[in-house]
C-alpha cells in the first residue's frame, strides 16, 4: 500500500485532478479577502505538504465606499481620499493576520498595490494613459502598511495601466516557479474578479507557464459543470478558516458582519482552465 499523503490530516479531497502533486503554489486575490475566501483550504494543505504558497494580493482594497464610510464613522458623501487608503490598509492588515493564522511567512504575501474596482477598466484601457482611481486620486500604485511590490522590485510604482499588471505578474511567476495557480474565475459577476484572471492567464501566457491553472467563483452562480477540484474541509481545516475569515471583519461593522454566513463552506470548488 501507498503512504498517506502529507496533507490528507488538513483535508479530504474528491477530485478529477491529484492536488498532491510536485511544485509550489501561487493564489492571485483581487482583493484582500479574496484569499481566504476561495483557497484558505488549498493555503493550507499546500503549506502542510511542504510547497511554498506565494498569496499575490492585486489590489489595496482600497474602493469599497460603504466599509470604508463603517472605517471612518461618516456619511458616504464625506470621505475624503485619506479615509479609502485608510480603509485599505485596515482590509491589508486582514490579510497580513490571515496568512499568518494559516502559516503563510510574511515574505509570501504580496501587495501589488493596484485600484480596488479599477482592475476590469484598466483592461479595456487603451492608449497608453494611467487609471486613475477617483476615490483616493492615484494614478500609480501604492502601499498602505509598507512599499507596494513594484515599488520595492523597481525602486518607483508602477502606473495603473494593463501593461504594469502583467509585468508584475509575470516578474512573480518567474522568480517563485508556481505549478499551480489559483485565481478567481471569469465568470465572477465582480468585475475586477473577472478581470483578476484575464490578467493571470495572460501573465501565464507570457511566461510560457507548464502547470496548471484553476479558478473559484466569489460572486454569482457557481459553474454549470462540475468542479475538477473539490477539497471538503476536515474540522480543524474548517474552523481554521473561520477564524481567517473573522480576521476579516475585525472594525468593519456592519459590512463584513455577515461573511462567514456567505462564505464559509464545508468544501473549496476549483475549475481547471487551459491555458492556450
Amino acid at each position: 500500500m501507498n503512504a498517506m499523503p502529507r496533507w490528507l490530516p488538513c483535508l479530504v479531497l474528491s477530485a478529477s485532478l491529484v492536488f498532491a502533486g510536485t511544485g509550489d503554489v501561487l493564489v492571485i486575490a483581487p482583493h484582500p479577502d479574496d484569499e481566504v475566501i476561495g483557497c484558505a483550504g488549498v493555503i493550507k494543505c499546500a503549506l502542510e505538504a511542504k510547497k511554498r504558497v506565494t498569496v499575490v494580493i492585486l489590489t489595496n482594497g482600497d474602493g469599497h465606499v460603504a466599509l470604508t464610510a463603517a472605517v471612518a464613522k461618516k456619511e458616504r458623501g464625506q470621505l475624503t481620499p485619506e479615509d479609502f487608503m485608510k480603509a485599505g490598509a485596515l482590509r491589508q492588515s486582514h490579510s497580513v493576520n490571515a496568512m499568518r493564522r494559516l502559516g503563510v511567512p510574511r515574505e509570501d504575501l504580496i501587495f501589488l498595490g493596484y485600484p480596488d474596482g479599477g482592475l476590469e477598466k484598466m483592461w479595456r484601457m487603451d492608449g497608453g494613459k494611467a487609471f486613475r482611481q477617483m476615490l483616493t486620486q492615484k494614478r500609480e500604485t501604492y502601499g498602505v502598511t509598507e512599499r507596494d511590490y513594484h515599488a520595492l522590485t523597481h525602486g518607483k510604482p508602477a502606473p495603473y495601466m494593463k501593461t504594469s499588471v502583467l509585468a508584475d505578474l509575470a516578474g512573480i511567476i518567474r522568480s517563485r516557479k508556481p505549478r499551480e495557480v489559483y485565481v478567481t474565475h471569469e465568470s465572477d459577476t465582480h468585475g475586477d474578479h473577472r478581470a483578476a484572471f484575464w490578467y493571470a492567464r495572460e501573465a501565464l501566457q507570457m511566461t510560457k507557464f507548464e502547470g496548471r491553472l484553476l479558478s473559484f467563483v466569489v460572486h454569482g452562480s457557481p459553474l454549470p459543470r462540475e468542479p475538477d477540484l473539490r477539497l471538503k474541509l476536515t474540522p480543524p481545516a474548517y474552523e481554521m478558516k473561520m477564524a481567517a475569515l473573522i480576521d476579516h471583519t475585525k472594525g468593519t461593522s456592519p459590512v463584513h458582519d455577515r461573511l462567514l454566513d456567505e462564505y464559509l463552506k464545508p468544501e473549496e470548488h476549483f475549475w481547471q482552465i487551459p491555458i492556450p
